[in-house]
């Protein structure tokens, strides 16, 4: 069967558009640009500037996300991502230069990792499903340790002079996990080629998931149809499979105070 993820020749290094393009984002001086990159996020987000938010989701969510993936895969018999560069610290070795500038300007976008089915264990559906479901549990990890450090840091910067600063980190951190718990409702939708489909197709009996994978030219379609029908009539799909759930989630982390001192 068909699965989400294209096979690619290894390419033995990082990918193409970081050793083209962008030498300071390639080992060791892009953990100095990933910092640069972090500050100027915060100093964007307390300016209230939503470029901020956009960074962040670009320098971590997405590599953090697409490094679970490459892991799994790695873990699971394939060598595919390990070839190209993806077994790495280094986040811009996960992103796609498209998906990159989509992140920045309209905060939504994406990134992949190259994975071979046929090399996963214990076979190409089974392991297909756990690599992709490896993605979303990493974003809702990522929005959970967000919310302990929130935790963590409150009482701290709640006690400094500078309380204006204080406020911001700590929304800035509640933003930045809301949006990842969002992510991983958003990245379980079954269409293709978001993980959920993929997920659905491993957890299907065959001849279902057969059925289920010739739909997948069409997904796109349906996908789009689900966000106009939210757009453009009274029935929030959206709302009830992303942004609901979501902040139910981000309210039990928080807690019902937090997220009404945020708005939420």
């Amino acid at each position: 069967m068909r699965t989400q993820y294209n096979y690619q020749m290894p390419s033995g290094g990082n990918p193409e558009w970081v050793n083209r393009f962008m030498p300071w984002i390639e080992p060791p001086l892009c953990y100095l640009t990933f910092a640069v990159g972090i500050v100027l996020a915060i100093f964007l987000s307390i300016s209230g500037s939503r470029y901020g938010i956009h960074i962040l989701i670009l320098l971590i969510a997405l590599p953090f996300h697409e490094l679970a993936h490459a892991i799994t895969a790695d873990q699971l018999g394939d060598d595919t991502p390990r070839q190209n560069g993806r077994i790495t610290p280094n986040p811009f070795a996960q992103l796609n230069l498209l998906g990159s500038i989509l992140v920045l300007s309209f905060g939504i976008g994406w990134a992949s990792v190259p994975v071979n089915p046929s090399a996963l264990r214990p076979n190409p559906r089974t392991g297909g499903m756990i690599v992709a479901v490896a993605g979303p549990l990493a974003t809702l990890l990522l929005a959970i340790l967000t919310a302990i450090l929130w935790h963590t840091m409150s009482p701290i910067l709640q006690t400094l002079e500078f309380h204006a600063f204080a406020d911001n980190m700590l929304r800035i951190l509640f933003l930045f996990s809301l949006i990842n718990v969002a992510l991983f409702f958003f990245n379980l939708l079954p269409f293709a080629p978001l993980d959920g489909f993929t997920v659905l197709k491993g957890l299907l009996p065959y001849q279902a998931a057969y059925q289920l994978e010739k739909i997948q030219p069409y997904s796109m379609i349906l996908f789009i149809i689900l966000f106009l029908v939210s757009m453009f009539t009274s029935i929030d799909l959206v709302g009830w499979l992303i942004f609901g759930p979501a902040k139910t989630v981000t309210c039990l982390m928080f807690g019902s105070n937090t997220c009404l001192m945020f708005g939420l």
